[in-house]
């Protein structure tokens, strides 16, 4: 599998850069990045999180027979690419839960997130579109955020770095 950032590589640390044209490119990286998620038991990915440092990332989980039969509450994600992702509202409530993370491995942290979000981004087509989440798509699509922004989950563990 490809080469994923871990902590406490500086790389991690650094803000993407927003897309200014859906071109062969960026498609490039999109593609890129399915493959490599794909290959791993991530939920999301952010371009950041291979060292391109660019503001994209690939959600997307279908649970297996074997995990839907230990866990029945497990339900799938649509794959969806997020291009320029962009929070534009979220509730005051936040839920706060353990996160994993394939660049902190062997880790999890008390992360905590708005309980919903609305957000604004481009397509594979560089189409804009809105998306209403909550619940665990919200924080899935909020810890991929954070990656674009230069945040990892481990950094919740210090009060003196600032929340979404």
């Amino acid at each position: 599998m490809e080469e994923i950032l871990t902590r406490p590589d500086p790389k991690l640390k650094t803000k993407a850069a927003e897309v200014e044209k859906i071109d062969n490119k960026t498609k490039g990286i999109v593609s890129f990045l399915w493959s490599v998620k794909e290959k791993s038991d991530a939920l999301g990915l952010a371009a950041t999180q291979l060292g391109i440092h660019r503001r994209i990332m690939v959600i997307g989980y279908e649970p297996t027979e074997k995990q839907k039969a230990e866990d029945p509450s497990l339900r799938s994600i649509p794959r969806i690419t997020l291009i320029n992702p962009k929070i534009i509202d979220s509730s005051k409530r936040l839920f706060t839960e353990k996160e994993a993370c394939l660049s902190c491995p062997n880790e999890q942290f008390e992360v905590p997130r708005s309980k919903k979000i609305s957000l604004e981004y481009l397509d594979e087509k560089g189409k804009k579109r809105k998306l209403k989440a909550r619940g665990f798509l919200a924080r899935i699509i909020q810890h991929e955020i954070d990656h674009l922004n230069g945040k990892v989950i481990a950094d919740y563990k210090n009060p003196s770095v600032p929340l979404l």
